[in-house]
């Protein structure tokens, strides 16, 4: 009977704490996201800054990964994303050449995070979390239909832009006893980019990359989104 006892307050002691912490993690899922990308223009009600025009919504879809150690309360990743989706008649300018295209698109972005656990715990067994840290990304549309200012018309074209920003989350994961068991987790992130340079490849010839202009593009291009991911601690 006194074995029994032990093993049961054993049992409830893990289940009071944060087992899972002080260990290195991976963890891994999946993410919808709602994306907005657009121009940087001079406003004409304020002629010291840019505003976004030109706006492009589009959903889209990929992965996310994520690397890292944790402590009771924090922990600190080293994070991935990549998003695939469909952008429509999007305006943009390299090197003083107009173009109006359409395509498919991809967003990678890397970035180190914070996350914070909030001790409050109104789910039983689900703990909530806040996160945030700088973003370095890379956006490439691979244009399907375009038009152009310039003698480019008709030559197949992918049109990149290195980017810098951030990203804002909560999230909410199974606080299990050991990571081995798998917990889930599902956040909501808002991010934020801006452009600083901008790419414009021949894509005839697949065997070769063909940069035809490379220009510096400080916050020329914008985007945002919204992201919404879920997946598993693989180990």
């Amino acid at each position: 009977m006194r074995v029994l006892i032990a093993i049961l307050i054993f049992i409830s002691s893990l289940r009071g704490t944060f087992a899972f912490e002080n260990e290195f993690f991976l963890k891994s899922g999946l993410n919808l996201s709602i994306n907005r990308i657009g121009v940087f223009e001079k406003d004409d009600d304020d002629d010291d800054d840019k505003e976004i025009q030109g706006h492009n919504y589009f959903g889209g879809f990929g992965f996310n990964t994520h690397f890292g150690y944790r402590w009771k309360r924090f922990e600190l990743t080293a994070s991935s994303s990549i998003s695939f989706g469909k952008v429509k008649k999007l305006a943009f300018v390299v090197n003083q050449n107009d173009f109006l295209g359409s395509g498919n698109y991809q967003n990678l972005m890397v970035s180190p995070n914070v996350r914070y656990f909030i001790p409050w715990s109104p789910l039983k067994s689900w703990r909530f979390a806040v996160g945030l840290g700088p973003i370095w990304s890379q956006q490439t549309i691979r244009l399907k239909d375009f038009t152009s200012s310039t003698p480019y018309a008709g030559k197949k074209f992918k049109l990149t832009y290195d980017t810098v920003g951030f990203g804002v989350g909560i999230g909410i994961e199974e606080h299990l006893p050991t990571k081995d068991m798998h917990p889930v987790y599902f956040d909501i992130t808002y991010v934020r980019l801006y452009s600083v340079k901008s790419y414009l490849v021949d894509t005839t010839d697949s065997t070769k990359t063909n940069i035809l202009s490379t220009a510096e593009a400080k916050k020329d291009v914008a985007s945002e989104a919204l992201i919404f991911s879920m997946g598993i601690v693989l180990f």
